[in-house]
């Protein structure tokens, strides 16, 4: 494993000037400012272990509770390959927890996520990892190995989990009110769901970040980026709880022609799922 998740040695090649003089110390004022030494904490404390153990000692240590409703629907799939669908409200957190909670149900079950929960290694072997651009696209390049992966694994009769946001949730003003988000769940996922052709469950996750930190994704991205590391301490003693759907058969996948239509509804099946925990 790697002494650190995020090293000196890769926030010099992030900008010239942290390769010049005083370079190292601005790289960990900008680490510190990010709260990413806070991760390497949290890394460092679970290192040790790996997969569905990595995952159980860091939660613990964040003192986070994590609880499962209809779980019993996953328990029918165990043994075929499937895909779930859910909003994406924490950014890291969240792939930790739904690794460690849906592995329960079968150990062969593996996200596609993109570059930032694919640097822990420690998790490499429920990862599979992307490099999606800002807009939620594959990079067609980058991405193509697994993209392959993705297909092959659901075809060796295994379940894929999928975060169809391609991006942290946004806080969004709906009939006068603000509230958590994804935005448009990304065409390049949803075709990847309709070139699988296997059943589709829903997942809901409940909770997320502060409102702080979606705030400053009204201002910038960039900013809400730069705050993701600090939004790990204050989880402490916080639930998240997976509530889990009714599968979406074939048939029912093959009733929406058009894409947009058809991301409109996974999304809207996923939230529904909030009122039922």
């Amino acid at each position: 494993m790697k002494e650190k998740l995020i090293p000196i040695e890769e926030v010099r090649k992030l900008h010239p000037i942290f390769r010049k003089k005083h370079g190292d110390k601005l790289a960990k004022l900008g680490l510190k400012i990010s709260g990413m030494d806070n991760v390497n904490d949290i890394y460092d404390h679970s290192k040790h272990l790996t997969g569905i153990d990595f995952c159980t000692h860091l939660l613990d240590g964040l003192e986070m509770k994590r609880r499962v409703v209809n779980g019993e629907i996953l328990e029918q799939f165990k043994d075929q390959a499937f895909i779930t669908v859910s909003n994406h409200a924490y950014g890291h957190v969240d792939g930790i927890a739904y690794i460690e909670q849906l592995g329960k149900y079968n150990p062969n079950f593996k996200i596609m996520v993109n570059f930032i929960l694919g640097m822990i290694d420690t998790m490499s072997e429920n990862f599979i990892t992307v490099n999606p651009n800002h807009s939620g696209a594959f990079n067609e390049v980058s991405s193509l190995g697994g993209i392959k992966q993705c297909i092959a694994h659901i075809r060796g009769g295994n379940p894929l989990g999928l975060f169809p946001a391609g991006a942290i949730s946004n806080l969004v003003r709906s009939d006068s009110k603000w509230k958590i988000e994804d935005r448009e769940w990304q065409s390049s996922v949803l075709k990847l769901i309709k070139f699988a052709k296997v059943p589709i469950i829903p997942i809901h996750i409940s909770g997320g970040n502060s409102r702080f930190f979606y705030s400053l994704g009204l201002i910038d991205w960039r900013l809400r980026l730069l705050r993701l590391g600090h939004e790990l301490y204050n989880k402490k003693g916080k639930e998240i709880v997976f509530t889990v759907g009714d599968p979406i058969t074939l048939e029912k996948q093959n009733s929406y022609s058009d894409l947009k239509l058809f991301g409109e509804y996974l999304k809207t099946k996923t939230y529904e799922l909030s009122k039922s925990k």
